[in-house]
């Protein structure tokens, strides 16, 4: 394993919210390309350089638009949703 990513990886103990226990996952330390922002990079096996290699490219949720909505976006998500809805209906 190239020593950059072994490094980074580590053992690690993760909550997991779908069990509601607590795990031991392997987990790279990177960084969004888009933004710079640290991420954590949760693997249940022992990764290989290319999975490590293919979750550095991969973006934070909020670069990605997976972020959660914030407390004042549901009144936004609701007018975006309306206007959807409208655009599918012929007149």
């Amino acid at each position: 394993m190239d020593e950059s990513y072994s490094k980074r990886l580590n053992k690690k103990v993760v909550f997991d919210p779908e069990i509601r226990l607590d795990r031991i996952c392997w987990v790279l330390e990177t960084s969004c390309p888009s933004c710079n922002e640290p991420l954590e990079v949760i693997f249940d096996d022992l990764p290989s350089e290319a999975e490590m290699r293919e979750a550095e490219k991969m973006p934070c949720d909020e670069c990605a638009g997976h972020a959660e909505p914030k407390e004042d976006a549901p009144e936004e998500l609701a007018e975006h949703i309306l206007k959807d809805d409208q655009s599918d209906h012929k007149g």
